[in-house]
């Protein structure tokens, strides 16, 4: 799903639901959302969704939040990369490159693609902090897998989990936290 047909999905999630605003933080949010699609106005919708003057009546609120994470995720690394990339075109610098050994045996340097660029921010601190994204995963533990097992707080495959019986935390708990912080934003996901 791209951001649009995201961001109209939780629209039609909302319009439903049964949510209480008194500071009319999620009614502002949705209409800048409604407005124009950026970086800024998902990240300030992801806020309102998560403030505490929201009283979620009947979970739909929770399930938005649950498609709005990931989507500013991948805003957030989109973004870095994109910054990378506009660098390396400018400066088209061994330094930016990668070292890959090619099977005549033989090295060349490339830019690495996304993917590559999210393994060197997660796993080389001078790199990540040189492109302002740094990405982080823990193991979560026990505790944390139970309360978010008994909450049911977690949602997976675009469907919100209602767990049954502790057999299920294995399957469908996560069990990692990711967190990625770029431009001193913070977003906190589940793997």
């Amino acid at each position: 799903m791209n951001e649009e047909e995201i961001i109209k999905e939780v629209i039609a999630i909302l319009e439903t639901s049964d949510y209480v605003d008194q500071a009319e933080h999620l009614y502002d949010g949705l209409k800048q959302i409604k407005r124009e699609i950026t970086y800024s106005t998902v990240h300030d919708f992801l806020w309102a969704l998560e403030s505490s003057t929201v009283i979620d009546v009947d979970g739909k609120v929770a399930e938005c939040t649950n498609k709005i994470k990931p989507l500013l995720a991948d805003m957030t690394i989109d973004e870095a990369y994109e910054n990378y990339s506009k660098e390396y075109e400018k400066n088209n610098s061994i330094g930016m490159c990668l070292l890959v050994a090619r099977t005549d045996g033989k090295s060349t340097y490339r830019k690495p693609n996304k993917e590559m660029f999210i393994g060197l921010c997660t796993h080389d601190k001078t790199f990540s902090e040189k492109w302002g994204l740094k990405i982080e995963e823990r193991e979560l533990s026990l505790e944390e897998r139970t309360s978010i097992f008994h909450n049911g707080e977690y949602s997976k495959h675009d469907n919100l989990i209602k767990f049954k019986d502790i057999g299920e935390l294995n399957k469908a708990v996560p069990t990692k936290l990711i967190t990625i912080t770029h431009n001193d934003k913070t977003i906190e996901g589940y793997e």
